[in-house]
């Protein structure tokens, strides 16, 4: 299924703030701070659309003086599983980091969620480090990282900040 990706802007805070809703039951963001998220211009959203749904959505950080990109958060709504939305997601991600000239991209994620682990480490991500007792109920996060080399080189227009 073809899977169309966009840069974010406020206006989709609705939109982003239901994606969110329905994948996660802890360690969600709350509206305001994906609002002030938005707002800020340092986080960057690329939303996914896809025909059956809300698609999903990647929220990407860059750090002035830094070479590299952390992903915050990658969200897709239940009906869009499995469909290779994450994946275009992740790819966009690379594109969007290697056109502000970093070299890599970081994220945390869940050492109990295999099958996330299992997607991060199909698009190249490899073991960075661990943070022990990093979420709240103390499980450990495990820290990927990859080289935007790798990745598509999609072009996704960027959006006006503020």
């Amino acid at each position: 299924m073809p899977v169309s990706i966009r840069e974010a802007g406020r206006q989709d805070l609705d939109r982003i703030d239901r994606i969110e809703a329905e994948s996660f039951d802890a360690d969600r963001f709350a509206r305001r701070n994906l609002s002030r998220m938005l707002a800020g211009g340092r986080t960057r959203f690329l939303l996914a659309e896809a025909a059956e749904g809300l698609g999903g959505y990647i929220a990407v950080s860059f750090r002035n003086g830094s070479h590299i990109a952390r992903i915050y958060s990658l969200a897709v709504a239940p009906g869009a599983r499995r469909q290779g939305v994450a994946e275009a997601l992740l790819d966009a991600a690379g594109a969007f980091a290697a056109k502000r000239n970093c070299r890599a991209l970081r994220l945390e994620v869940r050492a109990s969620n295999r099958p996330a682990v299992k997607l991060y480490e199909g698009r190249g991500f490899r073991l960075h480090d661990k943070r022990i007792a990093y979420y709240e109920d103390g499980e450990t996060a495990l820290v990927l990282e990859a080289s935007v080399e790798g990745f598509s080189r999609t072009v996704i227009p960027e959006q006006d900040t503020p």
